[in-house]
């Protein structure tokens, strides 16, 4: 993503204009990758595994960390912001799906191939002598081809169940795939001025959708959370705030309201206390109104980094560790439930829980593990192929003298 600044005003500030959103990383991004991650982590590590009740202190702390799940929601709306912003700069290009499909392959496929290798030789050669002690983490996965084409979602849809832990979590990039294979069509054949309006109604039609499967299939809760027509509200949010942000002007009204921003913003996360209280990502508030309020809280944040780098948010987002997090982000999301899993089982002999002082200690291992596998990942196999993926480039339109948005 490049950058460029806007104008300074009298006080000094200088904050991200995304009139050219192309090339170089934007550090705040990162940092909200970043605590995407760790949300994603400490959902599989803490939230889920801890077994203490009150009045114990950790049970308070494991309360207040129920909206850790919410992560994936955070990842979907710098998805539709990153990956809108990109397609709307390119939409004339006359190479424009090649180098787009092209692109996606060499940053999704090579190490979520080299995991999926990976789960399938823990199945033939770990789980199997251990079925009984490792059901959890690998028994009754959906259909194997299911994974490799990323329709999981379908069947776990189907299934009302995410499968084991160790593949559960990757309802969420088929999730992403199947948002890649139909927006880069709309934003090239949709006329540019219409755009915003199909945006918008993709944002409503997602709540309605989850409130008409509550209503029809209540015992079939999965499928409002796994399928993407369910959440395609957070992705259009980013996608959208993308094609205002490359309205002249935008970023600085946005600079210039920055006081209403951050009404919003406490507002929202005030709001997020209700939502911590229903405890269920798939409880009827959360469903019908609470995705939508996490996907605008995690919005306006990103909008006030772009816009107000001064401000305590943005600084806390360029932290080096938080950035560096967010860069081998996708890596610790594929693997974290994986080496935790495999940790606990043959260090602790049990599955997902934490009850005492070792399962905290394993646990901070198997997070260490995971950090240095794929810090590994990323600089060996994954760097090196998106580098070469970004050779490919975006060739201008015959004629062309600009975008219309």
């Amino acid at each position: 993503m490049q950058i460029s600044r806007l104008p300074s005003s009298g006080d000094g500030h200088a904050s991200y204009s995304a009139a050219s959103l192309s090339s170089k990383r934007i550090p705040e991004l990162d940092g909200l990758r970043g605590i995407a991650i760790s949300l994603v982590v400490i959902l599989h590590y803490f939230t889920d595994a801890l077994t203490v009740r009150r009045p114990h202190p950790l049970a308070y702390l494991q309360i207040a960390t129920r909206l850790s799940w919410s992560g994936v929601d955070l990842f979907f709306v710098l998805s539709g912001f990153l990956i809108g912003g990109i397609l709307l700069d390119a939409r004339d290009s006359s190479n424009y799906f090649q180098v787009f499909y092209l692109r996606r392959v060499c940053r999704i496929l090579p190490i979520y191939l080299v995991f999926c290798g990976l789960v399938a030789l823990c199945y033939s050669f770990i789980y199997k002598p251990h079925q009984s002690l490792m059901g959890w983490l690998f028994g009754a996965p959906m259909p194997w081809y299911s994974y490799p084409t990323f329709t999981q979602n379908f069947w776990m849809s189907m299934w009302n169940y995410l499968g084991p832990a160790s593949l559960s979590i990757t309802w969420s990039l088929a999730i992403e795939e199947q948002f890649y294979l139909t927006l880069p069509a709309v934003i090239r054949f949709v006329r540019a001025s219409l755009l915003p309006y199909m945006f918008v109604a993709g944002i409503l039609a997602a709540p309605i959708l989850r409130i008409a499967l509550i209503i029809w299939r209540p015992q079939a809760r999965t499928a409002l959370y796994v399928l993407l027509p369910c959440r395609m509200d957070a992705l259009l949010l980013g996608v959208l705030a993308a094609y205002l942000f490359r309205k002249p002007g935008f970023a600085e009204r946005m600079y210039s309201c920055r006081k209403s921003l951050w009404m919003l913003f406490t507002f929202l996360a005030a709001g997020l206390v209700y939502f911590t209280s229903t405890s269920s990502f798939t409880s009827i508030p959360t469903a019908s109104m609470g995705y939508d309020w996490l996907a605008l809280f995690y919005l306006t944040a990103l909008i006030l980094a772009l816009v107000d780098p001064r401000s305590w948010l943005a600084r806390m987002l360029r932290w080096r560790w938080l950035m560096a997090l967010g860069t081998i982000a996708y890596g610790t999301y594929l693997f974290h439930y994986v080496i935790y899993g495999l940790c606990m089982t043959y260090l602790r002999g049990h599955g997902s829980v934490m009850e005492n002082f070792p399962d905290l200690a394993v646990t901070l291992l198997a997070y260490a593990l995971t950090i240095l596998l794929t810090t590994i990942s990323w600089r060996s196999l994954e760097k090196p192929i998106v580098r070469w993926g970004h050779r490919l480039h975006y060739k201008p339109a015959q004629g062309a003298v600009g975008s219309d948005i």
